[in-house]
């Protein structure tokens, strides 16, 4: 009897580990799809807006900064602009902005919509990146600006040559 307990015993942990090692193999789940890239924006004229098409450039202090900031502001005839800041503190450059996108001018009113900051992609749905200017003073050599933000500080630039580059 011990030997036909010893055979069922033996044929039992054999099934045992059989079934151990016949275990079903999981299917992996399909790898998650990227997310498509986000749509170019596209750019467009604005009529009557033919005077600020250019480049500008500015030199200010901002509040609470103990330094000068330099702004390049390019903006194509097409609607597309490039707005570029150096922040300098005792003559030592620190990292500043390079921003890309769309603006248009109605009402008295120029609208920067960035696109890219810095090369990246940036939410559209993010009111930062979206800047109004009351546009107070425009000319062949001067462009005055006033952020539409409460306390908007001014930004009073000259036009430049096409090709200007902050240094």
């Amino acid at each position: 009897m011990s030997s036909a307990f010893s055979r069922f015993a033996g044929v039992a942990c054999a099934a045992f580990i059989l079934a151990g090692c016949a275990t079903k193999k999981e299917v992996p789940a399909p790898a998650a799809q990227p997310a498509p890239p986000p749509k170019p924006v596209a750019c467009a004229a604005s009529a009557g807006a033919e005077a600020l098409a250019g480049t500008w450039y500015s030199v200010s202090t901002p509040r609470g900064v103990g330094g000068t900031q330099q702004t390049l502001l390019v903006l194509a005839p097409d609607g597309k602009m490039r707005y570029q800041t150096q922040l300098k503190i005792r003559n030592k450059a620190r990292p500043g902005l390079d921003e890309t996108g769309c603006w248009t001018f109605s009402n008295g009113v120029y609208t920067m919509q960035t696109t890219e900051s810095n090369g990246d992609p940036v939410d559209l749905s993010d009111p930062i990146y979206t800047n109004r200017y009351r546009v107070e003073t425009i000319n062949n050599s001067t462009l005055v600006l006033r952020d539409q933000k409460p306390g908007g500080e001014v930004l009073k630039a000259r036009r430049m040559p096409q090709g200007y580059v902050l240094r």
